[in-house]
């Protein structure tokens, strides 16, 4: 598994490191997400803590802890587990997805449940076939370590939403530090489209018909270890720029 990570460090067997994240919205910091990997033989355990901060803070306060387990079985990543615990605005919220191994259907579990009035539904005959969000770029990340464009589609459902999601390769780039202690290299572009499908809201200014692959764009780039991780998000919308940088690996 490591060398999904690695080029030249096949043999090893295990594998852990820290990221440390800033989102901004524009040039506004609005928060800090802590990312670690860990990896164990045909196994990786992906957990992320997310904080608001800033005047975002003020208006929509936001933490959440995931935790995500995926395996490698004949070379290809399969979803385990998607766990989400959070607070929105001082309202708990919960959200746990599990994919047996023995073809039964699939579990999951939210708090609160989806009020249908305000989300569209989510029909049990779409999550056949379905990974998280995580493991979708796990095998992004895999494309791209087998020179392959990162051009994929993949079917999602993280327990609230289900949509297809699509990546484009839009070519490479030398990303410069723009930030005190951001990520600075090489980087892979892939561009990304999201297909809702499930769990979306009924009233939204979004409208993902009109989306371009350049609206919402992932790099991928080598960390301080040599790990192929995204290194920067940027996505466009109708209330500005929202910018998610790598400042920092091996915390």
């Amino acid at each position: 598994m490591i060398s999904i990570f690695f080029v030249n460090q096949s043999s090893a067997n295990s594998f852990t490191e820290d990221y440390l994240y800033d989102v901004q919205l524009g040039n506004i910091s609005v928060g800090k997400s802590v990312v670690s990997v860990l990896i164990k033989g045909n196994e990786i355990r992906v957990s992320a803590k997310t904080k608001s901060e800033g005047f975002l803070d003020l208006f929509y306060n936001y933490e959440s802890e995931l935790i995500t387990n995926s395996y490698k079985e004949e070379n290809i990543w399969k979803a385990d587990n998607f766990l989400v615990n959070g607070i929105l605005n001082s309202n708990k919220r919960y959200t746990n997805v599990n994919w047996p191994k023995n073809n039964k259907e699939l579990y999951y579990r939210t708090i609160p449940i989806l009020d249908l009035k305000k989300v569209y539904n989510v029909s049990k005959s779409s999550l056949k076939n379905v990974i998280d969000p995580i493991t979708a770029i796990l095998k992004v990340i895999e494309n791209i370590k087998k020179e392959s464009p990162c051009d994929i589609k993949l079917r999602i459902f993280d327990g609230r939403r289900r949509y297809d999601l699509l990546t484009k390769h839009l070519g490479k780039t030398f990303l410069k530090n723009d930030r005190p202690k951001s990520f600075s290299g090489n980087a892979i572009i892939c561009g990304i489209k999201i297909i809702p499908l499930g769990g979306h809201r009924r009233n939204s200014k979004w409208q993902p018909e009109e989306d371009q692959f350049s609206d919402f764009k992932m790099f991928f780039g080598r960390t301080t270890s040599g790990a192929l991780f995204p290194v920067r998000v940027s996505l466009e919308r109708w209330f500005g720029i929202v910018t998610v940088r790598l400042l920092k690996s091996n915390l």
